[in-house]
């Protein structure tokens, strides 16, 4: 006789977590969540943790806003503590990405974002050593904030052991169980549970999943690499902000005191056949060309880091979509089962958004307006979304 819950979710990383604790929000009480390794184990617990409003759409503007209130108010709201960076976020731009920049600002300020354009001396005294350059427009965001990835991934999974949510590690998922049209449970290396709802949140791994009962959605892995930077030796200089410049392509967020965090445009790297990576066999740290070419840029916006050296690598098998947004849906040829993948980076930060919403849907049985955006079906009508504060600007790992 299989287990049984009211609803399964396949996955332990923020959003699966996530859309648990909302569902207990709407009454729901038998939550099993499955997760093949450990909670976190794969992209939650490698993401930059970055979450900030300014972006050029407005609903995804939205979702990082709702994600700095989740986290500021966490600690308070659950009774279990989590640091919170509350750093803001300082954008850099080119001339030629005036307009682009400025149509970022104001749409995020019609989403209740708390960002403005500031002038070369105001960026300097945010971020002293900045290379501030005569063509370059500057944005800043008082709000943003970024919090320890993994450490709020388990405090998500203390909240939910407290709200009597069942979290089975070591439990690959085998197959989607599906009887007369609907979904009746799933079958995994340990054994069989039903539900008469599943929520599948596995990033790379969701795709092969949904493809055994004949759903194809546009999610391919990519192999993202980081690289933790540490400040010259005697110098007291430091990075205090998160920041993005157009000009070396490269997001950073300050790591302790003597450390920054820095990722690359991940778009330019990007391959969309998915057939040379192997999500659960690539290179766990990032390639010397990565590395180089990460330090050389790092020197473009903060030249005192010329002088700096690279801390430590690693890399994280991101789940890429056409235009690096999220796929939130609900199968057609099987009632009841919902999916949640894409991220393409930027999980983390939406992950309370995303979760409220999924969260509404799986328990009262209706789509949340705001949350069709994200369909499957934009990918057949090119209706991608168009969300980029520059023009060469891609989801920063958050």
């Amino acid at each position: 006789m299989p287990q049984t819950a009211d609803v399964i979710i396949i996955g332990g990383g923020v959003t699966g977590l996530s859309t648990a604790l909302h569902l207990c929000d709407f009454g729901v009480k038998k939550i099993l969540i499955l997760e093949r390794h450990f909670i976190g184990a794969g992209q939650s617990g490698r993401a930059a943790g970055v979450i900030r409003g300014t972006v050029r759409h407005p609903t995804v503007s939205a979702t990082q806003l709702e994600g700095q209130a989740f986290f500021r108010s966490f600690a308070e709201r659950f009774g279990v503590p989590l640091a919170i960076n509350p750093t803001g976020y300082l954008l850099i731009g080119r001339q030629h990405e005036r307009e682009h920049v400025e149509e970022t600002v104001k749409t995020a300020k019609r989403a209740g974002c708390d960002t403005r354009r500031i002038d070369g001396a105001a960026a300097v005294e945010l971020q002293p050593g900045l290379n501030v350059e005569s063509d370059c427009i500057h944005v800043y965001e008082s709000g943003a904030l970024h919090v320890d990835p993994m450490t709020a991934t388990h405090a998500l999974k203390l909240v939910l052991a407290n709200q009597g949510v069942t979290v089975i590690e070591g439990c690959e998922v085998v197959d989607l169980m599906v009887e007369q049209g609907a979904v009746s449970g799933v079958r995994t290396s340990q054994d069989f549970f039903a539900a008469p709802r599943v929520l599948v949140a596995t990033s790379v791994w969701g795709r092969p999943q949904l493809a055994s009962l004949g759903i194809d959605v546009p999610v391919h892995p990519h192999v993202a690499e980081m690289c933790f930077f540490q400040t010259p030796l005697g110098d007291r200089r430091r990075l205090h902000r998160i920041m993005f410049d157009s000009r070396a392509k490269l997001y950073m967020r300050p790591e302790g005191e003597r450390q920054m965090f820095v990722g690359r445009k991940e778009s330019d790297f990007v391959t969309q056949s998915g057939t040379a990576i192997d999500p659960d066999n690539y290179r766990q740290t990032a390639t010397w060309p990565a590395v180089r070419q990460m330090h050389r840029n790092l020197a473009v916006t903060l030249p005192f880091m010329a002088d700096g050296f690279v801390h430590r690598t690693y890399a994280c098998a991101y789940d890429m979509t056409p235009d690096q947004m999220p796929i939130l849906d609900q199968a057609e040829s099987a009632a009841g089962l919902f999916f949640a993948m894409g991220f393409s980076g930027g999980g983390f930060s939406m992950s309370p958004w995303v979760g409220k919403r999924l969260a509404t849907w799986i328990a009262e049985g209706t789509r949340p307006p705001d949350i069709k955006l994200f369909e499957l079906d934009r990918f057949r009508r090119g209706d991608l979304i168009q969300w980029s504060n520059t023009p060469d600007e891609d989801n920063q790992g958050s």
